[in-house]
């Protein structure tokens, strides 16, 4: 009876070892398929973006409806990215550079900035292996990722409706300087959109000493050259082509403060709170003309409760004393460029 038994036993542990190989063998098999479905996953580098280069030159000798003698202004755009999806990872790289300059004869010639801008940006995505062979939609094109983004800008800037703007210049490269650190996910379902989320972002403001020594700047208290913000971030793009001609690129970044908080100002209380969400909006049409010429148009909304923009809109008093407040749009800023010229879509 107990040999019996034991026979008995000893079958059944042959067939459950050989039943635990057929499963671990269609584990090791499936997980091999995964593997190979994942390192399949091969769209190589892509590289795109647009150059405008646009000029405006004009020349008036005793033109008796008046203007200015002698003119020329040239501004440059370069929107540029590189993208790579490989496996479960995606590694984009973006650059958008502004400049632009106005010389007329009745300010001697000397430069005004019609546009100035740097900014840079770079993000690293992780999908889990499972994701990024999932019929699932939202999990197939959504990565865990994290960002780096810089902006600042090439030379100084001014605020020529004042009278000693010369020596008196109000921003310069790297004052200011932002720098955004941000770890969250990035939902891509194609290379012409994308939304990156981000609860844990850290961004820093960079500023000279010389342009808080009398008042705050760019939302650095005054007589400080830094600012630490910690909070949510959202960006999202989006590009297509309206037309066969037309392109139209967009772009918005929210951006809460979780530090926010009520402060008084030069004995003025400002509100303040995370609900004060910073706001930039970009947008931009492209006009194909032919191969190498085309014309750009865009404009970019940006709001800050820390940063007011510039007092240009002047008045006089009853006693008349010149004073400067803002413009009929508050604190929002406003800029907006049209050029007409050289055209190369990279």
């Amino acid at each position: 009876m107990k040999k019996t038994l034991a026979l008995f036993v000893g079958v059944l542990l042959l067939k459950f070892a050989a039943a635990q190989n057929n499963v671990d063998k269609k584990s090791d098999d499936l997980q091999k398929d995964l593997k190979a479905k994942v390192e399949a996953k091969d769209e190589g580098w892509k590289r795109g973006g647009l150059l405008n280069i646009g000029i405006n030159q004009a020349i008036l000798e005793n033109w008796a409806a008046g203007g200015e003698r002698l003119s020329f202004a040239a501004n440059g755009q370069l929107n540029a990215f590189m993208t790579r999806i490989k496996s479960n990872t995606i590694f984009e790289n973006t650059l958008d550079l502004y400049y632009g300059l106005n010389y007329v004869a009745s300010s001697h010639f000397v430069p005004r900035k019609l546009d100035d801008r740097i900014d840079f940006s770079t993000r690293y995505g992780l999908q889990p292996k499972s994701w990024t062979v999932s019929k699932n939609r939202f999990k197939n094109h959504t990565y865990m990722t994290g960002l780096f983004r810089f902006q600042s800008q090439f030379t100084e800037g001014y605020n020529y409706e004042m009278p000693s703007w010369r020596t008196n210049p109000t921003s310069a490269f790297l004052a200011p300087a932002y720098f955004t650190l941000a770890l969250g996910a990035e939902y891509r379902p194609n290379n012409n959109f994308s939304i990156f989320f981000s609860p844990l972002a850290g961004k820093v403001t960079l500023v000279k000493e010389r342009y808080t020594l009398l008042a705050p700047a760019f939302g650095v208290e005054q007589g400080k050259t830094s600012r630490f913000e910690f909070g949510a971030y959202l960006t999202t793009k989006y590009r297509t082509n309206l037309t066969k001609n037309i392109a139209y690129n967009t772009r918005v970044d929210l951006y809460s403060n979780y530090l926010a908080k009520n402060k008084t100002v030069n004995g003025l209380l400002v509100k303040d709170g995370p609900g004060n969400v910073d706001v930039l909006w970009d947008n931009f049409f492209a006009l194909k003309i032919s191969k190498l010429i085309g014309a750009g148009l865009g404009f970019t909304l940006f709001y800050d409760n820390d940063q007011p923009g510039q007092k240009n809109k002047k008045s006089t008093d009853a006693n008349g004393i010149e004073t400067y407040s803002y413009g009929p749009l508050g604190w929002w800023q406003l800029k907006q460029v049209l050029n007409l010229g050289f055209s190369y879509k990279l």
